[in-house]
């Protein structure tokens, strides 16, 4: 990592521990280039990496321990600080929706849990400094209509798709799942089934329809969404704060001989593994019993990964990277790759372009047209990233081949 990314990432370690952050000019020192003050942090860049992984509030926050000295320029400070205040806002308003709904949930006697971001915010030490976009929640299958009903009677614009129902009403989200996962991360295992029965490791909360998931199931569930984001396009700092924040929290109180069991069950011990070795490089936060080294070039390919790509994969060149990974995963061969990676991203699936294109759903014969839709859409309405992607797919072969090396090597 270069030295602006390592001081980033040693910016979140003092947020989480509640420390005072080390100078900018001793991670000069550190990386062997001497010198001092600030001048070798470039703090613009150190901004571009905190607002790409929406961890902009978090990072003012460690910033405000620094001595007068060692701050940035106030141009900076202040987009840091615009971050936290928004950051700050978005939290309070989506705690007052959290809040209506679990108040509704609970008057209609709607069995509900809520996972992700809503819980982990809490293990946070400033919890306003969790970011996330949707807010999710089970409920059985059953009572989808009821839920459905209740969004609609406050408001809500049912935004939903063929894998959950999505309700929206301006900026707050709500997913609501009767399955913790949807879809499969690989061949190995049945995921969905495995996570098929979560209402077995939740508890009601003080006699009330608000259910909790055991914090053992919810940590490994948590890792198997990191490996899915990590599969797909990319999975930011947010994902793997959120497991040291745990650790981090919770201690002792977690059960690492039920969490492994789980994780070797579905086989994601190593995957694991390398997610709880960096948790422990990158923020301090170690792994109880845990005994795994990370050789050098595991770790410094898993960080490219992650830092360059953003919360979910978005920024940079993930995308691009992600279409030729998935090439060379089905044919072990370069011939033909970018063309193939380019035919896949322009001519979706049809359960992609059905869900882009509800239309399809009834008119499947209609997809012809849709591509072709899609493809101007593309060159017009999408041009700066359709060709941002293009770029990607010529100049990214061997970064695609490399991260196909590395998720077979970390478990995936």
């Amino acid at each position: 990592m270069d030295i602006n990314s390592r001081y980033f990432i040693s910016l979140l370690s003092t947020f989480v521990k509640d420390t005072v952050p080390v100078k900018p000019g001793c991670m000069a020192e550190s990386s062997g280039k001497g010198g001092t003050g600030q001048q070798d942090v470039d703090w613009e860049k150190i901004y571009k990496l905190a607002s790409i992984h929406s961890m902009g509030g978090a990072v003012y926050l460690a910033i405000q321990k620094l001595d007068e000295a060692d701050k940035p320029d106030i141009s900076i400070i202040n987009k840091f600080k615009s971050d936290f205040f928004y950051t700050t806002y978005r939290c309070e308003e989506q705690e007052k929706a959290y809040r209506e709904i679990v108040e509704l949930f609970n008057k209609e006697k709607i069995a509900h849990l809520f996972f992700k971001g809503i819980v982990i915010r809490d293990y946070y030490p400033v919890k306003q400094m969790r970011t996330q976009g949707d807010i999710d929640f089970l409920v059985h299958r059953e009572d989808q209509e009821k839920v459905r009903n209740i969004f609609t009677r406050l408001g809500y614009r049912n935004i939903s798709t063929k894998w959950h129902e999505k309700y929206r009403k301006g900026k707050i989200i709500f997913e609501s799942h009767d399955k913790l996962i949807n879809n499969d991360i690989n061949s190995k295992v049945d995921y969905v089934g495995y996570f098929g029965n979560a209402w077995q490791y939740a508890k009601p909360k003080e006699n009330s329809y608000t259910f909790e998931l055991d914090i053992n199931y919810h940590l490994v569930f948590l890792i198997v969404h990191i490996a899915k984001h990590f599969y797909e396009k990319g999975a930011g700092v947010r994902l793997i704060l959120d497991i040291a924040v745990m650790l981090e929290k919770l201690g002792e109180e977690l059960d690492f001989q039920q969490i492994w069991r789980h994780l070797e069950n579905i086989k994601l011990d190593l995957f694991a593994k390398n997610i709880l070795a960096l948790c422990e490089r990158w923020f301090g936060v170690k792994t109880p019993g845990m005994q795994h080294n990370m050789d050098e070039l595991t770790y410094i390919s898993m960080s490219k990964y992650i830092l360059e790509g953003g919360t979910f994969g978005y920024s940079n060149n993930n995308i691009a990277i992600s279409a030729l990974r998935k090439e060379y995963s089905k044919t072990k061969s370069s011939k033909n790759i970018k063309f193939k990676a380019l035919m896949r991203k322009i001519f979706l699936d049809f359960d992609m372009m059905r869900e882009k294109y509800p239309i399809l759903k009834k008119h499947p014969y209609l997809l012809g047209f849709a591509w072709i839709h899609r493809a101007f859409k593309c060159l017009t309405v999408t041009r700066e990233r359709t060709f941002r992607i293009l770029r990607g797919l010529r100049e990214c072969s061997e970064e695609g081949q490399n991260a196909y090396i590395m998720m077979k090597k970390i478990g995936l």
